[in-house]
């Protein structure tokens, strides 16, 4: 399991923050499991070196620090 704590969603506040398959198999999201806020797709490994759970484990990562990434005022 990632070690990644995700920011609250910026519309609801929510802490509820799911990973989920993005437009295909080879990208994932996070997104606020209240309002449906997503963040940008991220690329999942699909090939090369390692199993397929540590691929998608690296994508649930990557597709919460995308979620963490905020503008600064």
């Amino acid at each position: 399991m990632t070690d990644i704590t995700p920011l609250p969603c910026p519309f609801y506040g929510s802490t509820k923050i799911g990973t989920d398959e993005g437009s295909t198999f080879r990208w994932m999201i996070a997104y606020c499991e209240e309002c449906g806020a997503k963040s940008g797709e991220v690329r999942v490994q699909t090939v090369g070196e390692g199993t397929l759970e540590e691929w998608q484990e690296r994508g649930r990562a990557d597709a919460l620090r995308e979620w963490n990434i905020r503008a600064m005022p």
